[in-house]
Order: structure tokens, then C-alpha cells, then sequence
């Protein structure tokens, strides 16, 4: 009887290849896992013949080498900070081709027939910031993208994934190693900079805002600020190109003219690049040429004096209309002299309170810590410069202590050029009037 039985139980029933995959769809949908961390359940007794047509069936399969997968993908996922001697390398070289196309294209505008546009200039420039943020950041080894952002076990992924997804490792004919480089084959900050100076010193480049502003960023970002006021003095000095002229034609440039100025907004840029550097003489050149520049006190002129004397050349006449309409309604008085008399009352307050908010104006001391007019400074001196005390309140405020009750105290060359060169500009470095505790209260 036992021997007519053993051949039912043996008999297997029709299954597919893969036994993992069987066992996996008869599960419910919510218990599928692949990988667990539970302890594993009891062992099931099974017939000894069953057990050995699994090991037969399993044999005949190709053997998948999950181990290896897995590890494969988790290395990619695990560590995406750790840069392998491959991928540096890899990062050096995208950047030194990158540094080549851009010297590339500087010799295309030094030997061009014409004078190109500023986008052939801005160019280059943006190219190089591109160069430095990336050397940066190897230099301070940040972090590498990963190649793949998978959240479930391995052995899902290499479930769930093709096989052209895996991109294994195969073992055929390994290519050439390409040359491998270190972090010292990055650019230099200085061979960055020098290829940007050279670019706007060149007679063909015409330097604009956008232009030099770039140019500011650059150099702050590369930490080398010294050739910026070189680049302030060719702002305004340099012969102007004249765009698509070919043979190039140049005109020569007013360097007073209120065009020439350097923007607010780059001066204030480079003065802070040059107080992170901590070089007192550069920050002083620095204001010397941009905020003392005559160019840029005519220009002050024209934006802060223009729209008041326009104003005030109008309000007169504006003052004299409106009398002249309301002598109309003048029943007690002669119209002529009721004319007169309101226009008399009315320029008399005009020209008060104009002349308050005037001095109200020059003498506020919202945006400034440190610097103080000297008295007996005219008001227009003080309206005009405000920029350049604005500046020097800056480099006070950086070199000097931070804290209210210690100001006063600071002593050194630098301290002591820097207060005599406030003193010959009219201003005063730390007031004893305008220190804590020195005033009444």
C-alpha cells in the first residue's frame, strides 16, 4: 500500500520556472517582501523526495548573483559623498576642457576683425564663475549626486528593475584608463582671475556694467579682489570700441562725464570683497576710485540735485498761478495786492519747511555708526558724500571692535591711518559726543 501511495505524493504538480516567483504570487498582496529582518519561521517538514526534485529544479536554473547586485546598488546609494579616484577625475577633466573652450574663445575676440557684442564678453566671464564654483567644491568635497534615488530593499530593486536598468559590471575587455587627476590639477584662483583681467584690459572689450559687475563677482568669489581697482580706473579711462566697426574704431571717453560713474551697487560689492580679505589699503583705493571719482560726484549731482532744482525752478511759477486764482475771491482788498500778498505767504512757507527738511535731510545719521561730519562741513559736501562716509563707516565698523562700551579703545597702524584719513576727508572717526555714555542723557 505504501508503495502505490509514495508515487501520488511524489508527483509534483505543474509550477512555472521560478519557484521565487510562484511563491511570491500566491501570497497576498499586503505580505509580499522580499527581504525581512523577522526571525525566520520553524522549518516545515518536508518528503525527502520532494526536497530533492526542488534541488534538481534549482540546478537547471541560471544562478542570479543577488549578493553582488545588491551590493552594486547600495554602493552607488550609500555613500554618495566618497569620491572615488575615477569620478575626480572625471569632475578635473569636464573642467580643464571647459577652462580650455574659454581661452579658446578669448583668442576669438583678441584676433576678431570687429569689435563683437557684450554677450562675446559676459560670455567667458560666466564660463569662469561656472569653473570656480565647481573647483570650490571639490576643494571642500561636497557631496556628488547619486546616480540612482531608489528607496525600497535591494532585492526589490533588482525585482523591479530590467535588466538594462542594472548596468552591471560585465567582465569583458576593460578600456584604456583615462589619466587620472588630483585636487592640485584644479584651476588655480589665480589663473582665473588672470584670465579675466586680461579679457577686460584687452583693447577690443568694451567694459559695460553688466560687464564689469560680472567681472566683481568673479573676483569676490575668487577671493582675489586686487585687481578690481585697475579695472574702476579702465572703466572710466579706457578707449570706447565702437560695436561691429571693422577695422575696430575707438573713441576716447570723458572720464568726468557723469556715464563713466561706477554704479552704487558694484562699488558696494567690491568695498565688501575687499573687507573679507581684510586689506585695509585696497578697500581705501577702492573708495578712492568709485565714490571720489569725479564722475561719480557728477553724478550724484545730476541724480540728487536734477530732480530738487527742477522742482524748485518750477515751484515759483506753480506759487504765482495759484495766487493769481485766488485773488479772484478778494471782495475786501485790491485784487493786484491780494495777489502779491498770497504769493509772498506761501513762497515764505515753501522756502521754510523746505529749507527743515533740507537740513533734516543732510544731517540724519540712520544708515552711519561710527562716522560723523566734522562741524563747520557745508551741507551740500555732506548731502553729495554721504556715499563715501557710508564706506567708511563700513571698514570702521570691520576693523574695529564690535562691542557699544569698547569703541574708542582700538589701537594700531591701521586704526590710526584710518582715523587720519577720515579727519582729511571731513569727517570724524568716533566722535567722544557721539560715544556711549559721553553725551547727556
Amino acid at each position: 500500500m505504501k508503495s502505490c501511495i509514495l508515487p501520488l505524493r511524489i508527483a509534483p504538480r505543474p509550477r512555472p520556472i521560478c519557484q521565487l516567483c510562484y511563491s511570491t504570487a500566491q501570497q497576498p498582496a499586503y505580505r509580499r517582501s522580499f527581504l525581512t529582518s523577522k526571525a525566520p519561521a520553524p522549518a516545515v517538514r518536508r518528503h525527502p523526495a520532494r526536497q530533492h526534485a526542488q534541488h534538481v529544479q534549482h540546478a537547471l536554473l541560471p544562478r542570479m548573483h543577488t549578493r553582488r547586485m545588491a551590493t552594486t546598488i547600495e554602493l552607488q546609494l550609500k555613500d554618495p559623498e566618497s569620491n572615488t579616484p575615477l569620478s575626480l577625475s572625471e569632475r578635473i577633466d569636464k573642467l580643464k576642457a571647459q577652462l580650455a573652450d574659454v581661452e579658446t574663445h578669448m583668442e576669438w575676440i583678441f584676433s576678431s576683425n570687429k569689435i563683437e557684442h557684450e554677450t562675446a564678453v559676459l560670455q567667458p566671464l560666466a564660463t569662469l564663475e561656472h569653473i570656480a564654483n565647481q573647483a570650490i567644491a571639490i576643494r571642500t568635497r561636497q557631496p556628488l549626486p547619486a546616480k540612482l534615488n531608489l528607496r525600497q530593499s535591494s532585492a526589490g530593486a533588482i525585482l523591479s528593475l530590467d535588466g538594462d536598468q542594472l548596468d552591471l559590471p560585465a567582465e569583458p575587455s576593460r578600456p584604456s584608463k583615462p589619466k587620472l587627476y588630483t585636487i592640485d590639477d584644479l584651476p588655480s584662483p589665480s589663473h582665473l582671475s588672470r584670465l579675466a583681467e586680461n579679457l577686460l584690459k584687452h583693447e577690443k572689450v568694451f567694459i559695460s556694467p553688466k560687464v564689469l559687475s560680472k567681472y566683481v563677482d568673479l573676483q569676490r568669489l575668487l577671493g582675489r579682489p586686487r585687481a578690481i581697482p585697475e579695472i574702476f580706473y579702465l572703466y572710466a579711462h579706457k578707449p570706447i570700441p565702437l560695436l561691429g566697426s571693422s577695422p575696430p574704431k575707438f573713441k576716447k571717453p570723458n572720464p568726468k562725464s557723469a556715464k563713466q560713474a561706477i554704479p552704487y551697487e558694484i562699488g558696494a560689492r567690491a568695498l565688501q570683497a575687499a573687507i573679507e580679505t581684510k586689506d585695509m589699503p585696497l578697500c581705501l583705493d577702492l573708495i578712492d576710485s568709485s565714490y571720489r571719482a569725479p564722475a561719480y560726484q557728477r553724478h550724484m549731482i545730476i541724480k540728487k540735485v536734477g530732480p530738487p532744482g527742477i522742482v524748485a525752478t518750477a515751484l515759483p511759477l506753480a506759487i504765482y498761478m495759484i495766487a493769481a486764482n485766488l485773488s479772484v475771491y478778494s471782495n475786501y482788498m485790491d485784487p493786484t495786492l491780494f495777489k502779491w500778498y498770497a504769493f509772498a505767504g506761501m513762497a515764505s512757507y515753501v522756502l521754510g519747511t523746505g529749507t527743515l527738511g533740507f537740513v533734516a535731510m543732510t544731517t540724519h545719521n540712520d544708515k552711519v555708526v561710527r562716522v560723523a561730519w566734522r562741524s563747520g562741513t557745508p551741507l551740500t559736501d555732506r548731502w553729495l558724500k554721504e556715499d563715501e562716509r557710508e564706506a567708511l563707516d563700513k571698514i570702521a565698523c570691520a576693523w574695529g571692535f564690535k562691542e557699544d562700551w569698547r569703541r574708542g579703545d582700538e589701537e594700531g597702524e591701521e586704526w590710526e591711518g584710518l582715523k587720519k584719513w577720515v579727519l582729511l576727508r571731513g569727517m570724524i572717526l568716533d566722535m567722544p559726543d557721539l560715544l556711549p555714555g559721553m553725551n547727556p542723557s
